[in-house]
């Protein structure tokens, strides 16, 4: 009898990552060293493009203010991640501030879009060769640094990581009804920005380019007021990519055994005195509802509050108080 489990077809192929190797008394070149970073970029790439696509990670929040015949656009620290798989990071403490340019006549615009884009530069430039007095020496920079730029445009734009405009009433209406569930996860499950990613498609599109070439990240749209004189930031248009948190399964197992240990008789020399014991369990009975009753009050004023926020969304008109 056969044992062995031999395959009825197969085909090699070969993955684009490679790694470099080194042996004893082995002559290095640049490149060698190079396929060094090179690998590690290329994997964590691939990493993050597979498992989040493209968009914002955390903060990068929009504001804008009119200053004289000027908008003030803020953007907030953060880090988002290009569909190319690289971060973007704009770092803290204060806002990165943009102004239009003088030039740009505020009054008849209708919208702008504010992008944020991966740039590096070219750091500590040093000679690669060693040459004669007639050959001009050549340089090349040892430290390439990452960078970001704060864009305002007056049209969307044809390339960059973005979700589609969709009505603001039924978003409003849809976040409603998923937070209504008992669990009340976060989870984005029925939108079509994360469509391709619950179908488990890997890569992402960026419009009319390609992944490779996406370097920028649509962070909001901004709008003015009927007076034209407030600015309104839409966030909807942003594709946001944090992952959820899961609660810790080991910590779930240790409160059942604890309460299975409760359960079970104690040996008389680690009873608590009657008195004693009546009273300890009847304040931690205190104490369990009125967490639980604050809990549910919390949960009721979660719902008021999105209830309200539907509304506002719904009608266009106030702020929810």
């Amino acid at each position: 009898m056969n044992n062995t489990n031999e395959p009825v077809g197969s085909t090699p192929g070969m993955s684009t990552l490679e790694r470099a190797r080194f042996g004893p008394g082995m002559l290095l070149q640049h490149e060698d060293l190079e396929q060094l970073n090179t690998y590690t970029r290329e994997l964590s790439r691939l990493l993050f493009q597979s498992f989040f696509g493209c968009g914002v990670i955390c903060g990068l929040v929009v504001e804008a203010v009119p200053e004289c015949d000027k908008l003030k656009v803020s953007v907030r620290p953060g880090v988002a991640l290009s569909c190319s798989g690289d971060p973007v990071y704009v770092p803290g403490p204060k806002p990165t501030d943009v102004f239009t340019k003088p030039s740009f006549n505020l009054t008849p615009a209708r919208e702008l879009w504010v992008v944020l884009c991966a740039t590096t530069k070219c750091c500590a430039p040093r000679t690669t060769t060693c040459c004669s007095d007639d050959d001009e020496a050549t340089s090349d920079c040892t430290r390439e640094k990452d960078g970001f730029e704060i864009r305002l445009l007056t049209e969307r734009p044809n390339c960059a990581c973005a979700c589609p405009i969709g009505d603001a009433n039924t978003l409003a209406a849809t976040t409603h009804q998923n937070n209504d569930n008992e669990s009340e996860c976060k989870c984005v499950t029925d939108f079509t920005c994360h469509e391709a990613h619950y179908a488990g498609i890997c890569g992402c599109t960026c419009g009319e380019c390609s992944g490779c070439d996406c370097k920028c990240i649509l962070l909001a749209r901004l709008e003015p007021d009927a007076a034209g004189k407030a600015w309104k930031a839409d966030h909807s248009v942003r594709r946001f990519i944090r992952p959820v948190l899961m609660r810790d399964p080991k910590v779930e197992i240790e409160v059942k055994e604890r309460a299975e240990q409760q359960q079970q008789p104690q040996p008389k020399s680690q009873q608590i005195p009657q008195p004693q014991g009546q009273a300890l369990v009847h304040r931690l009975d205190e104490v369990r509802q009125e967490r639980l009753r604050l809990q549910a009050e919390e949960r009721r004023l979660q719902r008021e509050q999105k209830q309200q926020e539907a509304a506002v969304a719904a009608t266009g008109k106030g702020t929810p108080t």
